[in-house]
């Protein structure tokens, strides 16, 4: 009987903030909702990349004002869940390549390759406008791989053709004449 009001001796920094009052004469707290979870913010983050054309649509199909203002939106998404976040979540640090990746992307994009094809300019779009696209998608691809991992989250759809497969790491093996 005595060991009713024994304290667990553990007070986690996540759960004092949510403080916001104490009653009493036989006790009671008050606290606030601690917001959205990690896994919610990662959740609306990837539903929202699953609607992005930029990343899976065929290159010959792009636009490339379209392209800068979907990078652009983004990587505006990735800062407003990176503010949700905790700044120890998991999903801050593949979250913020993410962002980096659309930096990358805007200051690539212009890039000149002189030894590729001329007639591609003619359309306006250099070869450094489809390196950089392929290389973001590629990296946002692999950040959403951690993402979903991490957080046991499905990507289903269009997204999931960024998606690096398992073959995509596995060492070249040389094969004989013949074969």
């Amino acid at each position: 009987m005595g060991n009713w009001f024994k304290c667990s001796g553990r007070l986690t920094a996540d759960t004092a903030r949510r403080i916001t009052g104490i009653s009493t004469p036989l006790g009671g707290i008050q606290w606030s909702d601690g917001g959205p979870s990690d896994a919610d913010v990662v959740r609306r983050f990837l539903i929202f990349l699953e609607d992005r054309r930029v990343l899976y649509n065929a290159e010959d199909l792009e636009v490339t004002s379209q392209v800068e203002r979907s990078v652009h939106e983004i990587r505006e998404q990735s800062t407003k869940a990176l503010q949700e976040l905790g700044p120890r979540a998991f999903a801050v640090s593949p979250i913020r390549a993410i962002r980096a990746a659309g930096r990358r992307f805007h200051d690539d994009e212009n890039e000149e390759f002189r030894f590729f094809d001329a007639h591609s300019r003619d359309r306006g779009v250099g070869p450094g406008f489809f390196v950089a696209l392929g290389a973001f998608r590629a990296r946002v691809g692999q950040q959403v791989v951690f993402l979903a991992a991490h957080y046991d989250i499905d990507i289903e759809g269009d997204l999931a053709t960024i998606l690096p497969t398992p073959d995509d790491d596995a060492p070249l093996v040389k094969t004989g004449p013949g074969e």
